[in-house]
């Protein structure tokens, strides 16, 4: 099953809009964005993250098509883990574009957050933990 979201019909080519769709792969529940996550999308994120999480404590963010993550985007990644490990859980991320992963180590999250450069590395490594 999924679920797809889109804040703009566009799939996330423009400024401001985004897309997110929540799905299963394996024994994960996962979520794959693209586009600005930012002020103005950050609710629909919020939303595939508790669907996600929904079917699995274990969620992978795929981060791969995301274009721009601002400070709200950050405190949504950091909420979802927080939910994650409370239910026994995890949260990862998937192959954040150099600039996102330049926000995540100059804000000390790449210490916090498992990062994986594919979608099978992640589901693999999480499944080891399972």
């Amino acid at each position: 099953m999924s679920l797809h979201m889109d804040q703009d019909d566009d799939h996330g080519d423009s400024p401001g809009s985004a897309w997110y769709q929540a799905d299963q792969v394996d024994g994960c529940a996962v979520v794959r964005a693209g586009g600005e996550i930012d002020a103005s999308t950050v609710g629909a994120l919020d939303g595939a993250i508790t669907d996600a999480a929904s079917r699995s404590p274990h969620v992978v963010i795929d981060l791969t098509q995301v274009t721009f993550v601002d400070s709200s985007g950050l405190g949504a990644l950091i909420v979802g883990r927080q939910n994650a490990r409370e239910r026994g859980g995890s949260m990862s991320l998937v192959a954040p574009p150099p600039a996102v992963r330049r926000l995540l180590g100059s804000t000390h999250l790449n210490d916090v957050f498992a990062i994986y450069d594919s979608m099978g590395e992640a589901v693999r490594a999480t499944e080891a933990t399972m």
